[in-house]
């Protein structure tokens, strides 16, 4: 878990590949002093909710997809499934999914990494303003 004690570590968080990477993401704890409780829970879930994001459905849906047009493509143009031009085609269309579904993989969690650096930016405005407001009264 990745705790977040100022403003300015919450700007730096979608440079660190822990916490906005490709792979697996670490989730955020805001222990940022001077903010009350609720307001640094509403934050981080608003946060944490984008770290559990794979990109695994994505990838899912493509390769089926692709799978079903292929094998629907591959026997409308072969009379039988058994001959050695048919499974080579089903081997292509199988490998074609799975590069696709990679694809779709990379593209859902490029997406949510540019979400993740949007919404830390988004809450740095907002919570700044609100110790600015309560730094006032």
């Amino acid at each position: 878990m990745r705790i977040v004690h100022s403003l300015d570590e919450l700007l730096e968080l979608p440079r660190e590949p822990a916490v906005n990477g490709y792979g697996a993401r670490e989730a955020l704890r805001l222990e940022i002093p001077r903010l009350t409780s609720d307001v640094s829970s509403r934050a981080q879930d608003s946060l944490n909710s984008l770290q559990e994001r794979c990109g695994s459905m994505a990838a899912a849906g493509v390769m089926l997809v692709m799978l079903i047009g292929g094998v629907f493509n591959l026997f409308q143009r072969n009379t039988t499934i058994f001959t050695l031009r048919a499974l080579s085609e089903l081997a292509v269309v199988v490998v074609i999914a799975f590069c696709f579904g990679a694809l779709a993989k990379m593209i859902a969690l490029s997406v949510t990494r540019w979400q993740f650096a949007r919404r830390c930016r988004e809450q740095h405005d907002l919570l700044s303003r609100l110790l600015e407001r309560s730094a006032a009264h």
